[in-house]
This record gives C-alpha cells, structure tokens and sequence, in this order.
C-alpha cells in the first residue's frame, strides 16, 4: 500500500489556494511520502523553501493553454527557477483540433529543450480528444522525449477513465509513463488506475487516500 502513497501527486490547485494550504500540502508531502506536492505556479517559490526540489510539481498554461507559446515557454522557465523539478504542462488543443502537427511537434521539441533536467508531463485533456487524436498526440510527445502522458486538468468534461488510461498506455510504449488525474478521490479509484497502467496518480485526495490506508491496516 505504501507504494500507492508514492506514486501521487498531491495537488492543490484550486483558484482560492492560500499559502496556508501549501504548508499543509508539504506537510503530508513529508508525512506520507507523496510523489510530489503539485501547486500553481505562484506557489513554487513558497513550496521550494518546505521541500525538496525533487518534490515540488507545478502547472503551466493550466487549465486552457489560453496563452501564446511564448507564455508557456516564460511561465516553464520561471517554475523551473522557483524550484520545480516536475511540469504538467497544458497541450495546445487548437493546434490538435486545427491538425497543425508539425507546429505542435516544434513546441513539445521546445519545452523539451528548456527543461532537460525536469519531469515534464503533457496534460492531453482527453476528453475532448478524439482516439485518433489522443494516438497522434501521445506519440509525438513520446518521440519528442516527453516523460509522462496525462489524462486530463481535472477541469474538462470528465476526468480520468479507465479505458484513456490502457490507451495512453500502448501509446506510451515503455518510452514515457502514464498519469492518471481528474475525479480520483479515494483509494479504491486509485488502486483501480494503478491497476489499469497508471504509474502516478494525480488527486486532491491525497491526505483522505492515506488515511484509508492506514484504516484498511487496522482492520
């Protein structure tokens, strides 16, 4: 069970966050031994002085990719020098829906290049993919030296599923690993993920996983 502990991402990545919460996050972060702690992107700094880099996850262009490329790329390198070790960045929809693939593939390349020594992680946002377009996605990410395909923000139609998670998967050949995020709220969610291929876990339910844990070992 300890090993479900050590593949979530503990987030916390609600519009009215305070600083309070970010404590509290770092303090299960240590507690239960999370992934990491994954924070907006005006927390990494204060995050950074509570844990280790290798610890501290944040968001870019989230949860829209409203922003212009160039947007994404200073808000990657700004988390990178607050002290972020992981990046679960937006994918550019319009550029999938608009079948711009080439352009797509130049920006993944891009990132890519800025954040050699970080985990970055593309948000696919799968539920307004087509599997035409979560295959096309998932390989150009993988071949562009990407570590982790991801389900979604949490913020769309529907979190995870099952079935994105088994897809993303064979997309990711053993090349790049599978996070699953999005409506996973307690363990018997989680175990179910991990089961269907995910190899981390993003939720804000972290702390309420733990515990049931801990309560399954007492019983």
């Amino acid at each position: 069970m300890k090993e479900i502990l050590s593949k979530i991402d503990h987030s916390i990545l609600k519009a009215t966050t305070t600083e309070d919460d970010v404590v509290k996050g770092a303090e299960l972060t240590r507690r239960f031994n999370f992934a990491t702690l994954c924070i907006l992107p005006k927390h990494v700094k204060l995050a950074s002085t509570l844990l280790p880099s290798e610890k501290i996850a944040t968001v870019i262009g989230f949860p829209l990719h409203g922003v212009s490329f160039r947007s994404i790329i200073v808000e990657t390198e700004k988390a990178i020098s607050d002290g972020a070790s992981e990046l679960d960045i937006v994918l550019n929809i319009s550029l999938v829906k608009e079948k711009k693939w080439q352009k797509l593939e130049k920006e993944l390349i891009r990132v890519r290049e800025i954040s050699e020594e970080q985990i970055i992680k593309l948000i696919m946002e799968c539920c307004y993919l087509t599997e035409e377009e979560k295959i096309t996605v998932g390989q150009i990410a993988v071949d562009t030296g990407w570590d982790f395909l991801k389900t979604s923000t949490g913020y769309g139609k529907y979190g995870a599923t099952v079935e994105d998670v088994k897809l993303l998967k064979t997309i990711a050949r053993k090349k790049a690993k599978v996070k699953a995020s999005g409506g996973i709220r307690n363990l018997d969610d989680a175990v179910k993920f991990i089961e269907a291929g995910a190899d981390r876990i993003g939720t804000s339910s972290g702390e309420r996983i733990a515990n049931e844990i801990m309560h399954s070992r007492e019983v």
